[in-house]
This record gives structure tokens, C-alpha cells and sequence, in this order.
């Protein structure tokens, strides 16, 4: 099955031939779980840095002060995966590319999720984070292997880069792709 992480959700899956997506990532952080014991793979797409602000409607996976203990509860409570068997990875949190932007909150998401990972005692691998390339993940349960997909973002009134050839498909060998291994 392929699942759709959309701004502020998440998703966890178990089934080796499950994939999980989320779709341009720039100041959004997306935070991704994998139990290779159990073949168990979770992941978040955040969007704000703090939930201060939150509604009742709110997912506790749309804010970065929550999204880490909120998805590592879901993986222990469904699959009874362990807090010390999780490989964890960060993406997106673009810089902010407008000397002017007082909110930077690409920044803040970053800086956010790593504080409340660590305060839960998780230790994860930045893998791809700032910048300023938009990115598509596309996460495999059955190695764990996160492909990354980047795109330049564009400044107001630039024109759009020249297009060059479409990312390869599927997985990557573990070998030669960023991610858990």
C-alpha cells in the first residue's frame, strides 16, 4: 500500500511492500521512523514550530514540539516497537532565503524537533535538512531506505530553472543512498 503523509499528518506502516510519501518539504520538517527489528516505519510531516497555538482539531503531528513523542507513542502502542530500536532521520527545514524574514520558521522547526527529541532521549541522523531545495521523500518499509527528491525552490519574480531529467524510481541500494542502513 502507499501511503500519503499530508502537511501536519502522519502515517505508520508494516507491511514490507508499503511505501510512504510526503511532498515538498521546504520550511516543514519531515521526521521519519524506522524499526528495522520490526520492519516498522513512521513518519511526520511538521509544519509549525510550536503548539502553543494549538486547536482542538489539530493533529499533535502538525507541531514540531509534539510530532516526535506523538509518532514514536503510535509506533510503541500499534506495533509495539521499543524507543531504543529506532533509527530516526530529519529532512526539509529549508534556510529562509529573505534577509527580512523575522519568522525563519524552517529554522525553528528544526531546532524544535531536535529539542524534543532529544528531551525524549532519541538520538537521530540529520540527514537532509536547510538549504533551500523543496523535498519529496519516498520511504521504503521494507529496508527503511528514504529516498530524497530535491527541487530547487524559487524567489519571487525568478524565473524556474531549466527542468533536467525526471529522479530515477524506486530505491536506491542502501550502499549508495543517505538514510538507515
Amino acid at each position: 500500500m502507499e501511503y500519503v503523509v499530508g502537511i501536519g499528518a502522519f502515517a505508520v506502516a508494516s507491511d514490507p511492500s508499503d511505501i510512504v510519501k510526503t511532498f515538498a518539504l521546504s520550511t516543514c520538517v519531515g521526521l521519519v521512523y524506522y524499526s528495522m527489528r520490526k520492519r516498522v516505519l513512521g513518519m511526520s510531516h511538521i509544519q509549525l514550530p510550536n503548539s502553543r497555538a494549538m486547536r482542538s482539531d489539530d493533529n499533535l503531528s502538525r507541531f514540531a514540539d509534539t510530532a516526535p513523542e506523538h509518532l514514536m507513542k503510535e509506533m510503541m502502542a500499534k506495533f509495539r516497537v521499543s524507543k531504543s530500536e529506532l533509527h530516526i532521520s530529519l529532512y526539509g527545514g529549508v534556510d529562509s532565503r529573505d534577509a527580512n524574514d523575522c519568522f525563519k520558521i524552517g529554522e525553528k522547526n528544526l531546532a524544535t524537533v531536535k529539542a524534543a527529541l532529544r528531551s525524549l532521549g532519541l538520538v537521530y541522523s540529520e540527514v537532509d535538512t536547510g538549504g533551500n531545495d523543496s523535498r519529496t521523500l519516498v520511504a521504503y518499509v521494507s529496508s527503511g531506505v528514504v529516498e530524497v527528491i530535491k527541487r530547487p525552490m524559487l524567489m519571487r519574480g525568478a524565473a524556474p530553472p531549466p527542468r533536467g531529467p525526471a529522479p530515477a524510481r524506486g530505491p536506491a541500494p542502501p550502499s549508495a543512498r543517505p538514510g538507515f542502513r
